[in-house]
């Protein structure tokens, strides 16, 4: 059972952002308790409810065993061994869910987590002899199983899906024994990485009349209006995250090494190889497509100039430094919302995907249904994410057109579980590749500009929201970048060029003086910025969904401007559907998107020179 997780990536140049109305509360005093998790009523009504939960677990992994050497034996056996799994997938889920919401909420509260930890690995050694006894069945009986039980229809993808891994499937002892050390193997790292951030002090900074805490705080003192506090701010920062990069780069090289054996072991190069082979892409296809990205850096770089001139004029033509990216330009001001409005905001953006999304995403939305936990404190994970169709956090609402757009994200990554539960029963049938995932939830931040653009009356508002629409087109190089680091780092740990912390941060300068001109000018500074990233440490190799999922999501937003009436219908109906078949099939029959298509990102990059150009139409 592999679980994808919907995390929240924030860009380095964030959207102009403007200053809180005199009075304005995010989320007001009296309303903070109804913004909290309501763990009983979504989970577990108390501890002796949870330690139930994972002993049914238990007991499933128990009855997938007894078909230990049957498992093919016979369409019936196939059959009762997949419902099984699927039970045990929704049990696993919730546990998964609740773990890690507890500590999302209390990053010392991890026993949650850690206990999920075991039961999934115990029970993956349990029952890993599925795998196993699967790469035997040949095309031809499987059609006869289908054929004599129709009710193995619905599992033929993941049935599918593990007989495809037959080549790189251990012998049942071997695989029993990597699930049973998995935990030890590859969690270690994520927990030192997070225990090291939290003991490490970035620092405090005074201004406007208060004390800043420069970790928890960074990106609002990147808008400070003062420019000594801002270059202040982040020369401290990533003066933090120098002191901590021995340990994170111990961590990193430790869980990349960890991974990288276990895909020699599968008949790998290393374990970016593999998780390639897990989203059904290829090296040369990857390559491939960096390289059509990496074609139009002159356009990246181009907007990169375009935004530093504006930074050198409001700093009376001193030249933009880093620090200076995101301060407010006057008349491109975004609005702020409370979280009530942002949730209504996302509401309205999102109900041209239908009735039936609508109704999901208002239960997920209505603060009285204990879904959603976005008021700060202290002892929290940063960022935001969901799980599954369970619920929504996000570290501090501050009510920015940013965290409305990632309420819309996160909530696209809800709804979608939620949809898939509806139509086909369970969570089992949501889990696909990430990119897809991914695309569907980046595809409501468009919906939300959007109904932006289309309902504001404030023509100053709606600049700005194009051009905070331009800025995160323009993300597109800010993921490959991270992405591409990524594959790098785990190509030189695989051949020993990398063995310590400063061999990440020569492969994280060396891809960043590709894509980016601040890493051309400030290297030593920014050589640490890989530290940044959690998903290196808690979701290895995923920022490469991020970047597939960007292109998807573009051009399902062109899809719906050219179809804004019949487009929705048939996007809905194919997140509802989960996923049935790979990725590019589904894409090919619901939406007519090939992924293998040469010239799938010529629309992509004509559209975000066409919004470039406007922008700078519109400021000349």
């Amino acid at each position: 059972m592999k679980f994808t997780t919907g995390i929240l990536i924030v860009a380095l140049a964030l959207p102009l952002l403007a200053a809180a109305p005199k009075g304005f509360e995010p989320v007001p005093e009296k309303e903070k308790a109804l913004w909290r998790f309501d763990l009983k009523k979504n989970f577990y009504p108390d501890e002796a409810a949870w330690k139930a939960e994972c002993d049914r677990f238990a007991a499933l992994s128990e009855k997938i065993e007894a078909y230990k050497g049957k498992v093919i034996e016979s369409p019936e056996f196939l059959l009762a061994v997949m419902k099984a799994q699927e039970e045990a997938t929704d049990v696993l889920y919730r546990l998964y869910a609740y773990g890690e919401f507890r500590e999302a909420l209390n990053t010392d509260d991890r026993v949650p987590f850690e206990t999920y930890e075991r039961l999934k690995a115990d029970s993956e050694a349990k029952t890993t002899f599925v795998r196993v006894e699967l790469k035997a069945l040949k095309a031809d009986d499987e059609a006869a199983f289908l054929k004599q039980q129709p009710g193995l229809l619905p599992f033929q993808y993941a049935v599918d899906d593990v007989v495809r891994c037959a080549p790189h499937t251990l012998t049942t002892h071997e695989e029993a024994l990597l699930s049973t050390l998995g935990p030890d193997l590859t969690s270690w790292q994520q927990a030192l990485f997070f225990k090291s951030l939290s003991r490490t002090s970035f620092g405090t900074i005074k201004a406007d009349g208060r004390e800043y805490d420069v970790r928890r705080d960074f990106e609002a003192l990147l808008q400070n209006p003062d420019r000594a506090v801002r270059e202040k701010a982040f020369k401290e920062y990533y003066a933090g995250l120098k002191s901590v990069s021995d340990l994170a780069g111990l961590s990193l090289l430790h869980l990349m090494r960890a991974y990288n054996t276990q895909a020699k072991l599968r008949g790998f190069p290393n374990h970016y190889d593999e998780s390639l082979f897990d989203r059904y892409l290829t090296r040369p296809q990857v390559d491939n497509l960096y390289a059509q990205i990496e074609a139009h850096l002159p356009t990246y770089q181009s907007y990169q100039r375009f935004r530093m001139e504006e930074a050198k004029k409001l700093n009376g033509g001193k030249e933009a430094e880093i620090w200076d990216m995101d301060r407010q330009a006057p008349g491109a001001e975004l609005p702020r919302y409370t979280a009530t409005d942002g949730c209504a905001l996302v509401l309205d953006s999102l109900s041209v995907l239908g009735p039936e999304y609508g109704a999901e995403l208002g239960k997920l939305l209505n603060p009285a249904n204990g879904r959603l936990d976005i008021v700060g404190g202290p002892g929290r994970m940063a960022g935001a994410f969901t799980e599954a169709n369970f619920g929504f956090y996000m570290d501090t609402y501050e009510g920015y057109l940013e965290n409305v757009s990632t309420l819309a994200h996160e909530s696209g990554h809800a709804i979608h579980a939620q949809l898939v539960l509806n139509h086909r029963g369970s969570l089992m049938f949501h889990d696909g590749p990430g990119y897809m995932t991914e695309s569907f939830a980046m595809f409501n931040e468009w919906l939300l500009r959007d109904h932006l653009l289309k309902t504001l009356k404030d023509e100053a508002v709606k600049k700005a929201i194009r051009r905070d629409g331009l800025n995160e087109m323009m993300y597109l190089w800010e993921l490959a970048r991270r992405a591409k680091f990524e594959m790098v780092a785990y190509d030189r740990v695989a051949s020993g060029q990398i063995t310590d912390e400063k061999g990440f941060d020569q492969a994280c300068v060396d891809t960043g003086k590709v894509y980016d001109l601040f890493f051309c000018r400030d290297p030593e500074l920014l050589s640490v910025h890989w530290i940044r990233k959690h998903h290196y440490w808690t979701n290895p190799t995923y920022y490469l969904n991020y970047v597939v999922a960007q292109l998807l999501a573009l051009k399902y937003y062109q899809l719906y401007l050219s179809d804004p009436q019949g487009f929705p219908a048939k996007y809905a109906a194919m997140v509802a559907a989960g996923f049935e078949k790979p990725a590019n099939e589904m894409l090919k029959s619901c939406l007519g998107v090939d992924l293998n298509d040469p010239k799938l990102l010529d629309d992509t990059f004509t559209l975000l020179q066409k919004r470039f150009d406007e922008v700078k139409k519109a400021k000349d």
